[in-house]
């Protein structure tokens, strides 16, 4: 499913807003491919996030979904993208942090489960996750309360719990902002794996270029 942008103003910054910018432009995201915004504070990146999230409505211009405008979604359609379809990495994690690590991971299939009278989820089995944890090295943290954990490996656990679940598109905001370089590039190779088998776009944002990505578009904010 494509995403466009059409003519999007954000009310807050509609003041600030540029020429060669996504705002106040056409631009259309497209499934598959990878896209990256890197810029300083206050120029609208969790902003854009909120906005395909569908958690702002807050902007002036149109948000297409294959030529489908979001403003015609009920909240039980906005439910089922987030649900289904757009896979989100908000900027403070939105974790549980009196839950343990795995089941931060798990919680998401269980209520899908629940839901869907105990037919089993599109998830990843315990010993995928496992081994995606090891990957990211916190496979020794997962019976651990998310609350006790830094905000690096708080970083990792949003980003694994973001691809346990069936999805056309992640959008990760400033995922990377307390990972060191190889850990970094350790997780954009396993959201780039994982994204890839689905066909899936992703949609990254960074603070400054320090944290560019090579192969990803380049969007001006």
């Amino acid at each position: 499913m494509d995403i466009e942008f059409n003519g999007i103003i954000p009310i807050p910054l509609a003041e600030f807003v540029t020429e060669n910018s996504i705002w106040n432009s056409t631009f259309t995201f497209t499934q598959g491919l990878k896209y990256q915004i890197v810029a300083p504070s206050g120029k609208g990146k969790s902003t854009l996030v909120g906005i395909i999230a569908g958690t702002r409505g807050d902007f002036d211009g149109n948000l297409l979904f294959e030529g489908q405008n979001s403003r015609q979604f009920s909240p039980i359609r906005w439910s089922q993208w987030r649900a289904n379809e757009c896979s989100i990495v908000f900027q403070d994690l939105q974790l549980f942090p009196k839950l343990t690590v795995l089941k931060n991971l798990m919680l998401m299939s269980e209520i899908q489960q629940a839901h869907n009278n105990n037919i089993s989820p599109k998830n990843q089995t315990k010993e995928t996750l496992f081994d995606w944890a090891k990957q990211l090295g916190i496979e020794s943290k997962m019976d651990v309360l998310v609350g006790n954990l830094s905000f690096g490996q708080m970083q990792r656990v949003a980003i694994l719990r973001a691809l346990n679940r069936p999805f056309q598109w992640i959008v990760l905001d400033e995922p990377f902002s307390h990972l060191d370089a190889e850990n970094a590039k350790i997780a954009l190779d396993l959201i780039t794996s994982i994204a890839a088998s689905q066909n899936a776009g992703i949609i990254v944002t960074a603070l400054d270029s320090r944290f560019s990505i090579a192969g990803f578009t380049p969007v001006n904010i």
